[in-house]
């Protein structure tokens, strides 16, 4: 009778210990992340939208680049089918497609700059250095929001394996997990394309 009675008092003590404990930290840091992550694509959006001007004032001035700006043209497109869809932070091998998409354009992104350094009516051209100092800015936004990305999905896990939050997380949400997509990304920033 003695030790029922242990029993009850101990699974009694586990869910008031349970019930005292902030289970709400799990779901509001990968709200927080989804947040993040959608601050991302809208940066990445507006990066997109700003290619096709900026491809047109080069082609004003040096047609005979052809081969780098259909190279940018071809890795925009990419970007813009993909740019819209969901589920990336569940889907690895969708999330990993992205970024190799928007890799691909910043690479070419770095050969749209080296040739506009080639060209001196490029350069002195005070309208289209505007638009590549506002596309830098852009891509400094950018830069900020995959960082502050980071951090939210470093902070989700960190919470989601920790204790109390991970015996939380599996008790009250057992299909919460870590947000592993971002994880297989380099946790360093991508590479900064070069100043115009």
């Amino acid at each position: 009778m003695l030790q029922r009675v242990g029993r009850w008092c101990l699974a009694a003590g586990l869910l008031l210990a349970l019930a005292a404990c902030d289970h709400g930290d799990v779901p509001a840091l990968r709200e927080r992340a989804q947040q993040a992550w959608s601050e991302v694509q809208t940066q990445y959006s507006q990066r997109a939208d700003h290619v096709p001007p900026l491809v047109e004032a080069v082609r004003k001035k040096a047609p005979a680049e052809r081969e780098v700006l259909d190279e940018v043209m071809a890795a925009h497109e990419e970007v813009v089918a993909i740019r819209n869809a969901d589920g990336f932070l569940s889907e690895p091998e969708r999330f990993r497609h992205y970024e190799e998409a928007q890799q691909r354009l910043s690479n070419a992104l770095e050969k749209l700059y080296a040739t506009i350094k080639r060209y001196p009516e490029l350069t002195g051209d005070t309208a289209l250095q505007n638009r590549l100092h506002e596309f830098q800015r852009q891509e400094d936004r950018l830069v900020v929001a995959r960082s502050d990305l980071i951090s939210a999905v470093r902070t989700h896990n960190e919470e989601l394996r920790g204790f109390p939050g991970g015996w939380v997380a599996a008790v009250l949400n057992p299909k919460a997990k870590a947000l592993t997509t971002f994880a297989q990304v380099e946790m360093e920033q991508p590479p900064v394309p070069a100043r115009p």
